[in-house]
């Protein structure tokens, strides 16, 4: 049998609101908007994609049972976790199908239809869906839902930003070369790096259970003490010595 992992409410200073109800119930956006919410999908697959290297996968999609803390959409935590089989084959296809079901649960919301939506329904009716999601990111909901493409969105979208800012540097470049103010590079993000959507400082905090660190800082709750009172002890006994003589 699986291991699970439940991550209850540690610390108190951290807010929680399930995703159903940051996101103003069933995609309804309210005051969110497009934008934040394809910020809070991306970290949520980062998560995931965090998640799934520390050999777990998602036992619930539900969005009751998905948190954002704070109300940051990059502190994203999953509230139940199975730990994955060592067999790899089933271990990749366990990884495809939270893939899958993330981005059902993303349309779901965007389309104000999570409460009724069944998989071969939206295969289906996918381009009817797609005219209710983000344009840019249609391919990626299309290869996920009709081609069972096993691709994170974070990668997704870190491909399409290198593939726009290629073009952009074309433009500049043809720009230059009619004279143009070479300030436009600087002022059109051409600074993105591949690490500028990593969360790994923040997902390492939330999901200490799974990767060690919990461990790591027991242990060095037990040595830091010792260490001290071994000190005290030394010192003592050099004390002792010296007064001998």
């Amino acid at each position: 049998m699986a291991k699970i992992v439940n991550f209850s409410k540690e610390n108190n200073a951290d807010i929680e609101t399930n995703l159903y109800d940051w996101t103003g119930r069933e995609g309804m956006l309210g005051n969110i908007g497009t934008e934040k919410m394809q910020e809070v999908f991306l970290n949520m697959d980062i998560a995931m994609k965090y998640v799934h290297k520390h050999g777990y996968c998602i036992k619930s999609f539900s969005p009751f049972e998905i948190q954002i803390l704070n109300n940051s959409p990059r502190q994203i935590k999953f509230n139940t976790l199975l730990e994955m089989p060592a067999d790899l084959a089933l271990a990749e296809k366990l990884k495809n199908e939270d893939i899958f079901h993330s981005a059902c649960l993303q349309i779901g919301l965007y389309t104000n239809s999570l409460r009724y939506l069944k998989e071969d329904f939206l295969r289906d009716n996918f381009e009817e869906f797609a005219k209710s999601l983000p344009p840019d990111d249609v391919p990626y909901y299309r290869g996920i839902v009709l081609r069972g493409a096993g691709v994170y969105y974070s990668e997704y979208v870190m491909e399409r930003k290198k593939k726009d800012l290629e073009m952009l540097e074309k433009e500049v470049s043809e720009a230059e070369g009619r004279g143009s103010n070479k300030q436009f590079v600087k002022s059109n993000g051409m600074g993105f790096k591949e690490e500028s959507i990593s969360n790994d400082k923040i997902n390492d905090n939330i999901y200490k259970q799974i990767n060690g660190l919990r461990d790591s800082a027991f242990v060095n709750y037990l040595i830091m003490p010792t260490i001290i009172l071994l000190t005290g002890i030394m010192i003592s006994i050099l004390a002792l010595f010296f007064s001998l003589f």
